[in-house]
């Protein structure tokens, strides 16, 4: 194995390991201090749901950004904010959700769990590109 292919595999094992802290932190946080009453209650149901907000905008960055990169530090970067914005719908849905704290909770989680980092096996092993692959 080349020096290349390493630190390639040593960078996607970091993008995994990141994913599954903040899947598992999340999960903590909710079940610690997510049991309780909600924290706020807002008088306007619809500021209940402010945590859409992000969950909106990770999924456009998953699906409509994320896979037009093909440099591996910029599409971290990308991943890095996806991941964050997911988070904060779930972290905005326990502290913030009132009776929509568990549905929040549960779309922060699926948010993240969207960004499996299967796509990120293309930077591995980038395909062939040219007129003539392979030449």
């Amino acid at each position: 194995m080349t020096p290349e292919e390493q630190r390639a595999r040593a960078q996607l094992m970091v993008w995994w390991t990141i994913w599954f802290g903040l899947i598992s932190g999340l999960c903590v946080i909710y079940f610690i201090l997510g049991r309780g009453q909600p924290l706020a209650t807002a008088p306007n149901p619809l500021t209940n749901l402010i945590g859409l907000v992000p969950l909106f905008l990770s999924i456009v960055i998953r699906w409509l950004v994320l896979p037009r990169y093909t440099d591996r530090q910029r599409a971290f970067v990308m991943f890095i904010v996806g991941l964050a914005l997911a988070e904060g719908c779930g972290l905005l849905g326990i502290f913030l959700g009132g009776p929509y704290r568990d549905d929040l909770f549960l779309l922060g989680v699926l948010g993240l769990a969207q960004f499996v980092p299967f796509f990120a096996g293309k930077f591995r092993n980038p395909p062939p590109t040219g007129f003539i692959p392979d030449n």
